[in-house]
């Protein structure tokens, strides 16, 4: 007997078999990696060219594209299945191998003595036999097993679908589902898919700056779509190697947002650090004429310790960053566990704010903390800086009076509220818009940022023509004599607001608690025209303007408690 006629040979190499499937892999790649940067530049049609035939042009290409997904993920389906079967075949060549050593050491050497009656070849005889047998069961089996393998392959690549052509016609298939709505969508869409692929994202992202721009235009919705797509592996190295992109890039679920920036403020630390250091090692000036230098290093001491002290927190866990580009001027601090919370709170600080506000003894994220400790767990907020606002020492070509800020921070924050969304849909969402910050939620209910509610703290309005959202209830509260009042609803074209809060169809109106003004200062003023009392009257308007934004419940209770009960109460009915 020989093992040619007894053990089965592999149906396959299993390393001829990799050899192939890496083959394919590497065909499999260059074709997905060609046909995304083909469409990444056919989409960029629409912005450079149009006619009346523009659309349908587009079209004709931009439909390959679900079924280019379909082609590439059945070539990935193939791979693995191979792999798979590549596998098998290594496991059952060590079982071959144990079965051939079986064989190659023969039968049993003969243990019975014979006799007269040849009991004892018969005996021998017998074990030859059963050894003969036990190689004829396990090469059998062998043989089954290698059967097995094939067919487990077999079965696999047969379970790859075909390609659903009937897609390349606007979309018609019903197995394309997430079809991108619009061609700056689409550009996106694209854009991630390439960036994903590619070996050295930053680099490439480098090399095409504008992309960014057109990532910041994607809808946060099929950002989020793409993310839930992505496998874990490649998504941990698009992290890596794009951390600043993703860590502000609206549709990426809230952890993973705030993780990456937790890791982007430990290497700003230590940037800041070292920044720290350098200026101690200065020397300090000796001469008077040097004085105001003495005070500039003092200053800038004074600011790297509250940004030092700041990011210690963000590292540490005490700080949540949602958001945060030192370039463009934006910082969103999220403040609770969005994974308990049942309601959602966004507050959007006015005028003067800017990221050192958050970094200051009474930080802007005051109202926001103090309505998350207050909802044990079923709250979580946002207070939100998408970028500049106006600001009072540079009034008059920055000032609050310039409606512009809305205009440009209101898009902005409707694709941050449109990113909570898409990640989060089932929290209950109110917007607390302070000051200038109420002109912005007015802009950004334009662009479609909506939510649940509004409430309006001595905010300036909106711009006209303004339309409430129909799906959001409005509520407004400011202090009797809060400054705006003496602006609220006037504007013309760039300058101020010409919607005033409390003139919101079915708006509804909220005590403040805030004292009332001071009757015997009024009387003076009319009586007096005394200036020094008018700089009282002004002062006190100011600081009940500011009590709105306080999370101190001795001055801004009644604000406070209203707010937090209606994020209880509503979150809880979902």
């Amino acid at each position: 007997m020989t093992g040619q006629t007894l053990v089965p040979e592999p149906p396959a190499n299993s390393e001829q078999v990799r050899q192939a499937t890496e083959a394919l892999r590497h065909r499999a790649d260059h074709y997905e990696l060609t046909l995304q940067e083909a469409l990444l530049t056919w989409n960029l049609v629409p912005q450079l060219y149009h006619a009346p035939e523009a659309d349908v042009l587009h079209q004709s290409l931009t439909s390959t594209r679900p079924v280019g997904r379909e082609i590439a993920a059945g070539l990935e389906a193939a791979c693995r299945a191979l792999e798979h079967y590549a596998d098998d075949l290594d496991d059952l060549a060590y079982e071959r191998a144990l079965i051939l050593n079986a064989q190659a050491s023969g039968a049993p050497a003969p243990v019975w003595e014979d006799d007269a009656a040849d009991r004892g070849a018969e005996m021998n005889g017998l074990a030859r036999e059963r050894w003969q047998d036990a190689l004829r069961r396990d090469a059998a089996a062998l043989a089954e097993r290698y059967d097995e393998a094939t067919e487990r392959c077999a079965r696999a690549l047969r379970a790859i679908p075909d390609v659903s052509w009937t897609s390349l016609v606007a979309w018609a298939s019903p197995e394309v589902t997430d079809a991108p709505a619009s061609p700056t969508d689409t550009v996106g869409r694209a854009i991630l898919d390439r960036l994903a692929a590619a070996p050295d994202a930053a680099g490439l992202l480098s090399r095409h700056p504008e992309w960014s721009v057109i990532l910041g235009r994607t809808a946060p919705e099929e950002i989020a779509r793409w993310w839930a797509g992505l496998d874990p592996r490649v998504a941990a190295a698009i992290v890596t190697a794009l951390p600043t992109l993703i860590g502000n890039l609206d549709g990426v679920p809230i952890a993973e947002r705030v993780d990456v920036n937790r890791g982007r403020a430990r290497d700003h630390l230590r940037e800041l650090r070292a920044e720290r250091q350098a200026l101690e090692a200065l020397r300090a000036p000796r001469s008077r004429a040097n004085a105001l230098e003495v005070l500039d290093r003092r200053a800038e001491r004074a600011r790297l310790d509250r940004e030092i002290a700041y990011f210690e927190d963000v590292v540490s866990g005490r700080k949540q960053l949602y958001a945060w580009d030192p370039e463009h001027g934006s910082l969103i601090e999220m403040a609770g566990d969005p994974s308990t919370a049942r309601a959602a709170l966004f507050v959007l600080p006015g005028t003067n704010a800017n990221p050192d506000a958050f970094m200051s003894d009474r930080p802007v994220t005051d109202f926001a903390e103090w309505q998350v400790g207050s909802g044990g767990g079923s709250v979580v907020a946002f207070t939100v800086l998408t970028g500049p606002m106006p600001q009072l020492d540079d009034f008059v070509t920055a000032g609050p009076e310039w409606n512009r800020f809305a205009e440009q921070r209101g898009e902005e924050y409707a694709r941050f509220l449109q990113g909570v969304d898409a990640t989060h849909p089932e929290l209950w969402t109110m917007s607390y818009e302070h000051s200038y910050g109420g002109g912005v939620g007015s802009e950004a209910e334009k662009h479609g940022g909506t939510v649940d509610a509004r409430f309006l703290a001595a905010s300036v309005g909106a711009i006209g023509p303004y339309e409430p959202h129909p799906g959001t209830q409005y509520f407004a509260t400011q202090a009797i004599d809060d400054i705006n009042r003496y602006y609220a609803g006037v504007g013309l074209g760039p300058l101020g607001f010409t919607v005033a809060p409390e003139t919101i169809p079915g708006v509804q109106i909220v005590d403040s608690g805030l004292p009332w003004p001071n009757i015997p200062q009024l009387v003076d003023l009319g009586m007096t025209r005394d200036p020094g009392v008018l700089v009282g009257i002004v002062r006190d308007s100011v600081q009940h303007h500011t009590a709105l934004m306080s999370g101190d419940e001795s001055i801004n209770g009644k604000v406070l408690n209203q707010v937090a009960q209606t994020l209880r109460r509503r979150g809880a009915e979902g």
